[in-house]
């Protein structure tokens, strides 16, 4: 796979993508409280997949549909499949603690990356990538303000979805590293979405809306995350990827913890010592990883 060192645009791009993402975690939180787990899942997927059909009217022509494989791990690896296993744990585990396992990406993705992918992998971008995770660690497991709640098995949940979101990162690095962004995530979509469709209706999602209290403020809830979340977000995250590699674009999830921090702050929660050394430590682990 083909990497340089990211630029100047390469971490403005990183930075952009830790807040989108790491607003969804507190917006994954109230969605549960309208929506089942697996209702919320299909509403995400559905309402992306709507949005992704223009984008892939007009990408339709530069799509290599040939390489539809790993389209379909694109949607189900770095969609549907996380999607869902979120939105269960995040019935049993704070926000905070869902940024910092989700902090667990990069290192699944060296895993798979250098076992399955031929990934090559220098000292130093190991070293980054465990500093990061100490430190990401470190803002959940000692923070005075969020602690460490949740049960093991829905952590473990949570680590699952990362396994998924590192495969997801070596496909589209090995195999769809020449095809625009917008095209792959949108083209991902159009030959999955019906499956979505077809699993809404049959997690009853669509009466949720109109007899649940807050059903339509919950679906307003479910398209951030599907709009800004999985559609803009997923093409910037595959613009950072294909213009820097899969570790660096990975290394997204350690700015997780810090946007879930800023808008604990925002929400009226105090910050501690412990958030900022934990904040310096994650982006000590990033700038080693930019070395690598």
């Amino acid at each position: 796979m083909p990497t340089r060192n990211p630029s100047a645009l390469d971490w403005f791009l990183m930075a952009l993508l830790g807040l989108v993402w790491g607003a969804s975690f507190l917006v994954i939180k109230k969605s549960v409280a309208v929506f089942s787990p697996m209702q919320m899942a299909m509403w995400r997927m559905v309402l992306a997949t709507l949005v992704y059909l223009p984008i892939a009217a007009a990408f339709w022509s530069k799509i290599d549909w040939k390489r539809w494989k790993p389209m379909v791990v694109v949607a189900f690896c770095g969609s549907a499949i996380p999607n869902f296993f979120f939105a269960v744990a995040q019935q049993h585990v704070n926000s905070s603690l869902a940024g910092v396992l989700n902090s667990l990406t990069p290192l699944f993705t060296l895993i798979i990356g250098f076992s399955f992918f031929q990934l090559k992998v220098s000292r130093s971008r190991l070293l980054g990538i465990v500093v990061g995770l100490l430190g990401a660690v470190l803002l959940v497991v000692f923070n005075s303000s969020t602690g460490l709640s949740g049960n093991a098995f829905f952590a473990f949940l949570c680590m699952l979805a990362t396994v998924c979101y590192a495969i997801n990162a070596n496909t589209v690095g090995r195999y769809l590293q020449d095809q625009h962004p917008a095209g792959i995530a949108s083209a991902a979509f159009v030959l999955t979405g019906g499956l979505f469709f077809i699993g809404l209706a049959f997690s009853g999602g669509w009466s949720v809306v109109s007899e649940h209290p807050d059903g339509w403020k919950g679906l307003g809830y479910v398209f951030y995350l599907s709009a800004v979340g999985t559609v803009g977000g997923s093409i910037l995250y595959f613009w950072i990827l294909q213009r820097t590699s899969p570790i660096f674009a990975t290394s997204v999830t350690y700015l997780l913890p810090i946007t879930a921090i800023a808008l604990g702050v925002f929400d009226g929660e105090k910050i501690s010592g412990i958030d900022i050394l934990g904040t310096c430590v994650i982006l000590t682990g990033l700038y080693l990883a930019r070395k690598g």
